[in-house]
């Protein structure tokens, strides 16, 4: 009977140390993996969308000024979201932050 407790006991111990490893394991190295990759993943989602946005509103935004701002020339309104995004272009250009090379 002493030696059923004592198997027991060292059974217990070893289940309770491959727990602990498996959930240090999980805790250090599996669950950074998972937010990573979800970060990842998100990011290229919402750059996908935004990037289609920014088409669609242009493209409005072009159909838009032709029709009813310019009379169908289209070169004004090219040539007015042009200068729009060149002034964001260098807004955001004003407001980088160097690098600290030379």
């Amino acid at each position: 009977m002493a030696d059923q407790r004592f198997t027991d006991s060292i059974a217990n111990r070893a289940l309770d140390t491959v727990d602990l490893v498996v959930g240090t394991v999980h805790d250090k190295l599996v669950r950074p993996a998972v937010v990573g990759a979800r970060g990842v993943v998100f990011g290229i989602i919402i750059a996908v969308v935004a990037i289609l946005i920014a088409v669609l509103v242009s493209i409005g935004f072009i159909r838009l000024m032709t029709v009813y701002a310019f009379d169908h020339k289209v070169w004004i309104s090219y040539l007015v979201l042009g200068a729009i995004f060149c002034g964001a272009g260098a807004f955001a250009y004003t407001k980088r932050v160097a690098s600290g090379h030379d």
